[in-house]
């Protein structure tokens, strides 16, 4: 009885002994494996090749480098301050639109916000930037001018909708048109929802050049569009070879994360405009000449280039050419066009 209860201990030892063997052959194979590229589990944005993005020139993972330009239409009045998600946009557009008051067609692309607001109307100029990307248009109404003409432009429109923006007050006491939000994630479902696809692009991209070098210790630029409380200055950091801005004589920072926005290239472009006081549609609105040439700085690397802008058709690049006619390429990273009327000039400090 004795020799049998000890052959059964010796059994059951043995075989725990085999599983704890097998066990770990089977670990030491897939660990093999998975250093050796075996596993198809590979996360996105850890070992995942990256791909220059043509919007910013920046690398970023495959899934998100092509991905098809947003343009949201963010407002900028005093109320509406501090905006969410500019520092995620890589491209933003300001210009005046009535009252001396300016806004923005921030363009999102490689990079995700979690909030991006306000968000304000569409206007008809702004719809001439958004066809340079082929860019979703997300909107909250507009003047008629923009409304009647969003079809005949093919704008891949996302306009205000309850599904997929969002009201939010932020504690504040101000009108309704200052709390309208929504975010990356939600505007791409919309468009995905309106049958477009947000996985491609194809526009002509900006052409990009290596960073720097930076200039100790550079220049700057200030912009008055109208007053104080649209008085943009970009400070140059020569360390990190970016600038920051400030607006109304403040740092302008980002709601989402509290950083100050920041620029690799700033673009400043000299457009004509002619006031309509009833407008083409029974609106006051102001059209912009955005086709053909006219006067450019471009401000990079601490340097401020004089430029001469230029754009044939409503679908190609607006390009900006040196004084010998070479095209100027940009730094990799986010760029500002600050778009101004003949009348307001950018002073370089």
């Amino acid at each position: 009885m004795f020799s049998e209860k000890k052959y059964r201990v010796v059994f059951i030892i043995s075989v725990v002994l085999a599983v704890f063997i097998i066990g770990g052959a089977v670990a030491a194979i897939k660990l093999r494996s998975k250093d050796s590229g075996g596993t198809k589990t590979t996360k996105i944005g850890q070992s995942a090749k990256k791909i220059v993005s043509p919007l910013d020139g920046m690398a970023y993972t495959s899934d998100v480098a092509n991905r098809h330009p947003l343009a949201v239409s963010v407002e900028n009045h005093p109320d509406a301050r501090p905006q969410s998600g500019l520092s995620r946009a890589s491209v933003v557009y300001e210009a005046i639109t009535e009252g001396g008051i300016t806004r923005y067609l921030a363009v999102f692309g490689p990079q995700d916000a979690s909030e991006i607001g306000p968000i304000r109307s569409a206007r008809l100029y702004f719809m001439d930037y958004v066809k340079e990307f082929d860019a979703f248009f997300a909107h909250a109404g507009g003047n008629e001018d923009a409304l009647a003409k969003i079809s005949d432009y093919a704008i891949k429109d996302i306009p205000h909708s309850n599904s997929f923006y969002y009201r939010d007050d932020k504690g504040r006491n101000v009108a309704s048109e200052h709390t309208l939000y929504a975010n990356t994630e939600k505007l791409y479902k919309y468009a995905t929802a309106q049958g477009f696809d947000i996985n491609t692009s194809s526009y002509e991209k900006m052409k990009f050049k290596t960073d720097g070098p930076a200039v100790n210790p550079g220049k700057g630029v200030q912009i008055n569009f109208s007053s104080d409380s649209y008085a943009v200055r970009w400070q140059y950091d020569p360390v990190a070879n970016i600038y920051s801005r400030f607006l109304a004589g403040k740092e302008d920072t980002d709601r989402n994360n509290g950083e100050q926005v920041k620029a690799k290239n700033i673009i400043i472009q000299t457009v004509d405009r002619t006031f309509q006081p009833t407008g083409s549609y029974g609106s006051q609105n102001y059209v912009f000449q955005n086709l053909g040439s006219g006067k450019a700085w471009v401000v990079r690397d601490g340097q401020v280039i004089d430029a001469t802008w230029k754009r044939a058709t409503l679908t190609s690049r607006t390009k900006y050419f040196d004084a010998n006619q070479i095209e100027i390429e940009m730094n990799p990273g986010n760029s500002w066009y600050e778009i101004v009327p003949p009348e307001v000039s950018p002073s370089f400090f």
